[in-house]
């Protein structure tokens, strides 16, 4: 190891992991209760990288250390006490509170792949038919140990490796140029400096040991990474490849395993601010064409009643069996033809534009309810390794930037210059959704009223939106509303 990798580990190891919000609000609840779960609070501790790091830090702290490692945070949590954990809720980092912008977005994207490795891991462990999968499981969740405490404390080194990813160098190069070091020979260091358990460094690939178990860590951390930027790459198609080899069974089988483990975890991981990759296993119904390495997603309609201006929800279309060699075609009588929303098709139809011919890699149309107290996605167009906006959500009782867009017809850029006034008008949850770094919106009005608005991005974590896509957005905008007022 080099000195360079030594030094910065003593520089990350100076403070904890940020730990989700949502884990450091679980665990209090769950303490103020007369009666706790310990079964649910492991749980929830376990999903959180942040927070199974620190209990493992402290167990490793302990004068007396158990006769044999621990590495199941359901043992972990009592052997520790209810007072350590209660203490921890209160003092660890916030992660949201910590971080903001691109780091925040990056090591959420890192704790999501931690996350859904873990489970990976444990589930290959039970198709092997192994008894023990809880090791499998802190080996993996961890595995990126090197990532995840370079987003906390030095995301910009972060941002440039992943940069350099993105345009095609290798992983291993790619942190070399940048630290002089790998990331996996960091989390190698970190894992030794915080004595964790063994499992964590012989699966970093930094050794010669390429025994079963330190192999599905690697392969679930694998699987995870790739399959976070699409499951329709030529990389996770290798990694499914190996999967059958690994686990002795056909492809179509491995990677039928791999897709029902990723739904699984999705079920096991809702409700945490987390990206979910099993999403782009769905199929999308959406009626504009999709590129190979896209798709294009519509959000479910509101349920209430529509106005006479809103566009209905899209339905299905499939296309009628073909009859028969010397069958009659189907009359209109017999065969009616369903007529395609004209409005919905330019709504679409602008999305794809912007998407398409500007590169915005997000785009969404949201739509004013029938009451005006809330805003929600109708219809998204995005990249596959995008995190969707699919579930876009805004209360507009109370004052916002976007109750403020629907007021009159208008568009705004958010940029370095005016992020200082205008982030502050974002409420949190809608932020969490939105390149903080910069996006276009532009309110919609028909025939006097407010309908909703146009918002696009260059990706949750991409840089701010150029102002020649900035005007050609509104352009599109603007040919688009007056071809529905027309």
């Amino acid at each position: 190891m080099t000195q360079t990798v030594q030094k910065w580990t003593g520089t990350l190891s100076s403070e904890p992991l940020p730990v989700m919000q949502r884990t450091l609000t679980g665990v209090r609840d769950l303490l103020r209760k007369s009666s706790v779960n310990h079964n649910r609070l492991s749980e929830i501790i376990s999903r959180d990288p942040g927070f199974s790091l620190h209990v493992l830090q402290r167990l490793s702290g302990m004068p007396n250390q158990p006769k044999e490692p621990v590495t199941k945070i359901s043992l972990a949590v009592p052997l520790l006490g209810m007072e350590v954990i209660e203490q921890a809720s209160r003092t660890l980092p916030s992660l949201e509170e910590r971080l903001k912008g691109p780091p925040r977005r990056g090591l959420i994207g890192c704790y999501s792949r931690a996350a859904h490795a873990a489970i990976y891991a444990r589930e290959f462990a039970k198709l092997r038919g192994w008894q023990e999968s809880d090791a499998l499981y802190t080996a993996a969740l961890l595995h990126d140990l090197g990532e995840m405490a370079l987003w906390s404390m030095a995301a910009d080194k972060m941002r440039a490796v992943h940069e350099k990813i993105a345009n095609d160098t290798a992983r291993d190069n790619a942190s070399r140029e940048i630290l002089g070091f790998t990331l996996e020979e960091l989390s190698v260091e970190l894992s030794l400096n915080w004595r964790l358990p063994d499992l964590i460094g012989e699966s970093q690939g930094v050794s010669d040991s390429y025994q079963p178990r330190p192999l599905t860590v690697m392969l679930a951390s694998t699987l995870a990474n790739d399959s976070s930027l699409g499951w329709r790459r030529a990389r996770t198609d290798a990694d499914i490849e190996l999967l059958a080899e690994f686990l002795e069974i056909p492809q179509d089988s491995a990677s039928a395993h791999l897709h029902r483990i990723a739904a699984e975890a999705a079920r096991e991981l809702h409700g945490l601010p987390l990206p979910l990759p099993a999403y782009y296993l769905i199929p999308s119904e959406l009626a504009p064409p999709k590129s190979k390495s896209e798709q294009v997603r519509q959000a479910e309609p509101a349920a209430a009643p529509r106005n006479r201006d809103e566009p209905p929800p899209a339905e299905t279309q499939r296309p009628p069996p073909r009859p028969a060699a010397g069958t009659p075609a189907a009359t209109p009588e017999q065969s009616p033809k369903k007529r395609v929303n004209p409005l919905q098709q330019l709504l679409s139809s602008a999305l794809q534009q912007m998407h398409e011919e500007l590169g915005l890699s997000r785009t969404m149309f949201a739509m004013l309810s029938p009451d005006r107290s809330a805003l929600k996605a109708r219809f998204v167009v995005e990249a596959e390794q995008q995190l969707s906006l699919k579930g876009f959500v805004l209360n507009m009782t109370k004052p916002s930037l976007f109750k403020s867009l629907l007021n009159k017809p208008q568009a705004i850029s958010l940029n370095r210059v005016n992020a200082e006034k205008y982030l502050p008008m974002i409420p949190q949850s809608a932020l969490e959704q939105m390149n903080n770094s910069g996006f276009v919106t532009m309110s919609v009005f028909i025939h006097g009223k407010p309908v909703g608005l146009f918002y696009a991005d260059n990706g949750i974590s991409g840089p701010g939106v150029t102002r020649q896509q900035y005007d050609n957005f509104k352009a599109i905008c603007q040919q688009t509303i007056k071809a529905i007022g027309s």
